[in-house]
């Protein structure tokens, strides 16, 4: 972690706030949603369940439902980071080799000190005066040590031909027997609901063992997150991005290496946290992520509003889908999909236009529920190595000032687009949408896999979306390279024909136009996408983009013939996109081939079309002679010169019958 980079630990100071804002949600379980979780508890994977009454007596065991693992379980400072190296029992639910008593009996290894440790432990806890009577159940249940031989009783283990507890026999829900998780459900007099009976949803035992365990705590410094003189910790809590993460934020445990020495003589010189402060802070990190954070590429960024409860834009997707969340029934009446949905009376009309109208109307109500005390942060994370999580990006801004730079960000950054609403049933919608960062990233490095989809490399993926978050939130431009990179794939449609051409006009044109489109509105100021072509009669690259598309779509309409509906029969590759590549480095050479070329397929057209084709492309012809008809490599505004010239076309023909086609 750098903290010149993150101001010192100012990230941990509002996300220590952040959870006392939120804390009448902590410990809460409701709907499926992420759980905020309480002090001095961590989650684990849970694959048994063993179901007690008051007096330790056992009334079922069963395997954990798949999807149904996540359990809340209490820990110490030590077993949150344990290793497998030496025993640290967590304080109540943990693996059968810590809360068997009979393990070694069946296993034949020796961890008769696992369940020693883990036992005295929970007597500690039970005799505290702090315990809840669920604990104590358990206490009373676990002192029996017949674990391991009532699972075998119920068929959740097994043993092997020679009578030992093995993995090679069975395995639950896919982890070895041997390495099970355990959790419990205890039936008290007079509860009756079932949530309370589940020891990791009941509040009152997250309580009791905060009681509990916080006065076992003695070990005070000054905390260097509050300025307070309280109790500090030097081991800080892991899977900030999930279950199974491993990695942290803040470590000091490499004591033979370069961490802290040369400069400070101990760990606490370096940095002292707070341990209440640090749980707070990183409890309120995991939460966000999972409740509405950005996780992919081994990345993870948030943003939230710190000072009170209310959804953000979620600017890792796309500017249709980042409102999801927002626009739901509650705020509009409908369901997502619904809004989305034009109205069967408006299809004849520019539905399009109309979606706009009602999707900014619905976003201007959400915009002034904005006040002027609101706060957002914004943090991003990235894996620096093997058990380090970095904090590459954090910031702070007025909640104002964040909606206007993401609306300023979505205004000036689209294209239209086709956009998936719900792959199962294959229904998306074409709107005019700015690209989600992922989306742009791919655009520039994206590979095309044997499934018709983008990849690319995982760490050059997440640095790059990194790198456009501050072109969100301080609209800054958009780094050259990048978009240059877009260009440079755009460019070869070719490479992308046989089982990705709708994904080079979707994925690479449309989001490139895209990230070009906000850089020309930026630069421009007054300049518009919408009299582009008009704006810019006197430059070369959008001339020689605009001559591509008439070559382009002059060939298309001859070469392909079409079935009785109008429907093309067969789809081949046009001189266009072949030699397009050629055509942006030399497009005075190129396009002289180009038409060339493209006599064969005039005589296929009817005289209409011919007259049309011929009169743009004199008209492009006579504005390049004065504005530079050569060889030189063209710039990324050919793109949109070319979107836009064909897409002109293609409302010509569309909307004037004369231009028909006729197949000889």
């Amino acid at each position: 972690m750098n903290l010149k980079e993150v101001n010192e630990l100012a990230w941990m100071k509002v996300l220590a706030d952040t959870y006392d804002t939120y804390e009448n949600l902590v410990g809460v379980c409701r709907d499926n949603q992420p759980v905020l979780l309480p002090i001095a508890h961590s989650t684990a994977n849970a694959q048994i369940e063993i179901t007690i009454n008051a007096m330790g007596q056992l009334l079922a065991c069963a395997k954990v439902e798949k999807g149904n693992e996540v359990t809340i379980i209490p820990v110490t400072e030590d077993s949150a980071s344990r290793s497998s190296s030496r025993p640290t029992p967590h304080p109540l639910c943990d693996k059968l080799c810590y809360i068997a008593k009979d393990y070694s009996f069946y296993t034949k290894e020796n961890k008769e000190k696992y369940f020693e440790k883990y036992i005295e432990q929970l007597s500690g806890w039970v005799k505290s005066g702090s315990a809840h009577p669920m604990v104590e159940a358990i206490y009373r249940y676990l002192s029996k040590g017949t674990v391991i031989c009532d699972l075998l009783e119920a068929g959740i283990l097994e043993l092997d031909a020679d009578g030992v507890l093995s993995d090679k026999v069975n395995k639950i829900q896919g982890y070895k027997q041997t390495e099970a998780f355990v959790r419990f459900i205890v039936y008290l007099q007079n509860r009756d609901d079932e949530t309370e009976n589940r020891v990791w949803k009941n509040p009152e035992v997250y309580n009791n063992y905060v009681e509990y365990y916080s006065g076992t705590l003695n070990n005070k410094d000054v905390c260097y997150v509050t300025g307070k003189y309280e109790v500090c910790t030097n081991k800080h809590p892991s899977k900030i991005r999930n279950t199974a993460d491993k990695a942290k934020l803040i470590s000091g445990n490499d004591e033979s290496g370069f961490t802290y020495r040369g400069r400070f003589a101990n760990k606490q010189q370096a940095v002292a946290v707070g341990y209440f402060t640090s749980q707070k802070a990183h409890n309120a990190l995991k939460w966000l992520l999972k409740k509405q954070g950005y996780r992919k590429d081994e990345a993870a960024f948030v943003s939230w509003m710190t000072n009170r409860d209310m959804v953000l834009p979620d600017i890792g997707k796309d500017s249709i889908h980042a409102y999801e969340k927002i626009l739901t029934e509650e705020a509009t009446g409908l369901g997502w999909l619904d809004f989305l949905d034009e109205p069967d009376e408006n299809k004849e009309f520019d539905t399009g236009k109309v979606f706009a109208e009602k999707f900014n109307k619905a976003i201007q109500g959400y915009t002034e529920k904005i006040a002027l005390n609101d706060r957002v942060s914004l943090i991003a994370l990235d894996a620096a190595t093997t058990g380090r999580i970095s904090i590459s990006y954090y910031d702070e801004m007025g909640g104002r000032q964040y909606i206007s730079a993401i609306q300023y960000w979505y205004n000036h950054c689209m294209w239209e687009r086709y956009i998936t609403l719900d792959k199962e049933n294959k229904l998306g919608i074409w709107k005019e949408s700015t690209p989600a960062p992922r989306e742009m990233a791919l655009a520039a490095y994206g590979v095309l896999k044997r499934d018709g989809t983008l990849e690319a490399n995982s760490k050059l993926l997440r640095n790059t979306v990194q790198r456009l978050l501050p072109c969100i939130t301080k609209n800054i431009d958009i780094p050259k390279d990048l978009v240059r990179a877009a260009v440079i794939r755009t460019s070869q449609p070719l490479a992308y024909y046989n089982k990705g051409f709708f994904v080079w006009e979707n994925n690479l044109l449309r989001v490139t136009c895209a990230m070009i489109r906000y850089q020309y509105e930026k630069k421009k100021g007054d300049g518009k996408m919408g009299t582009f072509l008009e704006d810019n009669v006197d430059n070369r690259s959008v001339l020689f983009g605009r001559l591509l598309a008439v070559c382009d779509y002059m060939e298309q309409r001859a070469m392909f013939e079409r079935d009785e509906k109008g429907k093309i029969k067969e789809q081949r590759q046009t001189n266009a996109k072949r030699y397009w590549n050629a055509y942006s480095m030399r497009p005075a050479a190129t396009l002289k081939t180009l038409r060339e070329n493209l006599v064969p397929y005039m005589k296929k057209l009817n005289g209409y079309e011919t007259g049309y084709f011929e009169s743009r492309m004199e008209e492009l012809m006579v504005l390049l002679a004065d504005n530079g008809y050569d060889n030189r490599a063209l710039s990324e505004l050919y793109l949109p010169g070319y979107y836009l010239e064909r897409k002109q076309m293609e409302d010509y023909f569309k909307n004037n019958k004369k231009g028909e086609m006729t197949n000889e």
